[in-house]
């Protein structure tokens, strides 16, 4: 095969992947309760009317406790009975806690095995402002141990 075909099958190569990707992004609704899905029209949990908390009671008592702990993840498969579509949070410890990879860097220096602590989100959710007093209290901790060693 010469460098044209090399070419030709590269770039067709590409295009079938981009249309795959382009396939799926469209495939997949980008949040529950979507107004095209009418499966999720009678959900409680899809009624912007309801408050938060009887909306958030509703979701939770529909989710098996395996698809909780799923929650619980980075990447979340999809639920397709409740309309939640798969999602990905990647890698969220902001501002230094995780940094996509082992350790917690302080003062140029790694540190290995660090202590990693829930997303914001859902240390947010727990309304505990004590529990953000604790989370700098552990960094504190941290970054002083790293200094004696």
């Amino acid at each position: 095969m010469g460098t044209r075909g090399l070419i030709f099958s590269g770039a067709l190569l590409l295009l079938l992947l981009l249309a795959r990707t382009v396939l799926a992004i469209s495939a997949t609704p980008p949040f529950a309760c979507d107004p095209a899905n009418p499966s999720t029209r009678n959900l409680g949990f899809c009624q912007t009317t309801l408050p938060i908390d009887k909306r958030v009671s509703d979701l939770i008592s529909r989710l098996t406790l395996e698809e909780k702990i799923q929650q619980l993840d980075d990447q979340a498969p999809e639920i397709p009975r409740l309309g939640v579509p798969k999602y990905n949070w990647w890698s969220e410890a902001l501002h230094g806690l995780s940094n996509w990879g082992h350790g917690m860097h302080f003062s140029g220096r790694t540190i290995p095995g660090a202590t990693s602590f829930p997303q914001v989100i859902l240390t947010a959710a727990s309304f505990n402002p004590d529990l953000w007093y604790r989370i700098g209290q552990v960094v504190r901790m941290l970054q002083i141990s790293s200094d004696l060693e």
